[in-house]
């Protein structure tokens, strides 16, 4: 009797352990998944509604002005009646900039520096037109999550779209670039998708400069550049159903460096048409 009363007790230790192991387990798979979901998070807009141009009564007459008077979670929304706005503006907080339309609300930079600059993680800027500057937008620094969306960026002289620091997780969608020296350029850039713009008529459509990886780089257009596509050590990027100027039915080489060696990357399922952006 005593006997079957330690076996008892034994498969009851056991079953504790077992409980015990499971729980563990799942605290770890939850606190991982945690992890991640924070990682990825893009901050939502819980704030109140700022207006620039308009006829409605406070609204703001310049973007800056606006920026000025928001905090982190905040949106700004822009009236296309009193564009153009010949402003360079800076983004220093975390806040949402939505145009009325993006082929009528316009920024202008009068033929001078950066346009748009772009400081702070967790920025959406969507529905303008850059215009006529040396930069359209520049995303400076650690910037996660940063989206562009449903721009058109056009005549700068120097570079429409540059991307610099170590920065993850940013949208680049639905966007044309255009009549650029070089229409876009990242550098530090990882974990982002590149997805649904048009790069066009610049010497230089679309350049990783340094560490750009594990990037989405999908149903793009590729229109009259001078080069469409180059990389220099980046690696693990995803180039998938790009248009490359014409149509191309075997898969499409994209000529970079890594480090001082010749190395290829390959759209392997090229478009026969443009993308719809």
């Amino acid at each position: 009797m005593i006997f079957v009363c330690k076996i008892w007790e034994v498969i009851n230790l056991r079953k504790k352990i077992y409980v015990i192991i499971v729980i563990l387990i799942l605290l770890g798979i939850g606190s991982n998944s945690m992890a991640l979901t924070v990682k990825n998070s893009k901050q939502s807009s819980t704030g109140i509604t700022l207006y620039v141009g308009g006829s409605g009564l406070g609204n703001h007459s310049t973007i800056q002005e606006a920026i000025l008077n928001a905090t982190n979670g905040d949106t700004i929304f822009v009236f296309s009646d009193s564009s153009p706005y010949n402003e360079h503006i800076s983004i220093y907080k975390q806040i949402s900039i939505i145009g009325e339309n993006k082929d009528t609300t316009v920024i202008d930079g009068n033929g001078t520096g950066i346009i748009v600059s772009i400081t702070e993680p967790d920025v959406i800027m969507k529905e303008f037109t850059i215009q006529n500057g040396n930069t359209g937008i520049e995303v400076d620094g650690s910037c996660d999550n940063v989206s562009i969306q449903h721009m058109i960026i056009t005549d700068c002289s120097e570079i429409g779209l540059d991307v610099n620091g170590f920065n993850e997780f940013l949208i680049i969608e639905y966007n044309i670039i255009k009549n650029c020296k070089n229409a876009s350029s990242f550098t530090g850039t990882s974990y982002s998708k590149i997805n649904h713009n048009s790069f066009e008529n610049s010497e230089y459509g679309l350049v990783f400069n340094l560490w750009c990886n594990q990037n989405q780089i999908h149903f793009n257009n590729f229109l009259n550049n001078e080069k469409d596509a180059f990389f220099f050590t980046s690696v693990l990027n995803n180039w998938i159903f790009n248009y490359w100027d014409r149509p191309h039915i075997l898969p499409k080489p994209i000529v970079g460096l890594v480090f001082i060696f010749p190395f290829l990357n390959f759209d392997w399922r090229p478009l026969l048409r443009p993308a719809d952006i």
